[in-house]
């Protein structure tokens, strides 16, 4: 189901159980403003176990090159003893790479080490899963991966890039074809395409 939902709108956890929704848009559109929203609300019904898998990169302002700011945001964490954290330090390959080769080196480490969270993150039974920034992991990781740790959580919450902003080149098209996969075995697609201003 493809739906339009507004940042500022009512949450209600019930909407979001035992589907996987998938939260796309362009740079700044509040995708991970609407999944926090989510993970609040999910969280303070208590009682499941949430494993938060945060792929957002660490962006300093002279890695924008002029870009807009609002790239990036990782998601917080709340204080529940049944909410599990995972973040590392990633790359942003398409602003931080001195050229399309490097770029594709970065991606390939971020791969790597998103492999390894998401197998930290699944060691145990969790109820939700929530992933921020996915679509960094497609730049260079397997959407068939990613897929199936989504459907290993009952209920999946993730957001992702899905626009035009960053340019082109191979880690863009790998990325656009990775997150089309994800279009398509979503149970729940949230297009945010308004320009969001905290």
């Amino acid at each position: 189901m493809n739906s339009m939902i507004s940042i500022e709108s009512f949450i209600s956890p019930g909407d979001f159980l035992h589907r996987f929704t998938l939260i796309i848009g362009e740079v700044n559109t509040g995708k991970t403003t609407l999944t926090q929203k989510i993970l609040d609300a999910l969280s303070s019904k208590g009682g499941a176990r949430i494993a938060v898998v945060d792929l957002a990169p660490h962006i300093i302002s002279s890695d924008l090159k002029g870009r807009t700011a609002g790239i990036g945001g990782t998601l917080r964490a709340t204080e529940d003893n049944r909410l599990n954290y995972y973040h590392c330090p990633v790359h942003a390959p398409r602003l931080q790479g001195k050229d399309e080769f490097e770029a594709l080196r970065l991606a390939d480490e971020n791969a790597r080490l998103i492999e390894f969270l998401f197998e930290k993150a699944l060691e145990g039974k969790v109820d939700a899963l929530f992933v921020n920034d996915c679509s960094l992991y497609l730049q260079a990781g397997e959407s068939e991966k990613l897929i199936r740790w989504i459907g290993s959580a009952g209920t999946a919450i993730v957001n992702g890039y899905y626009g035009e902003a960053l340019g082109t080149g191979i880690l863009s098209t790998r990325e656009r074809a990775g997150m089309d996969d994800l279009i398509e075995h979503c149970d729940h697609l949230i297009r945010l395409t308004e320009k969001y201003d905290k």
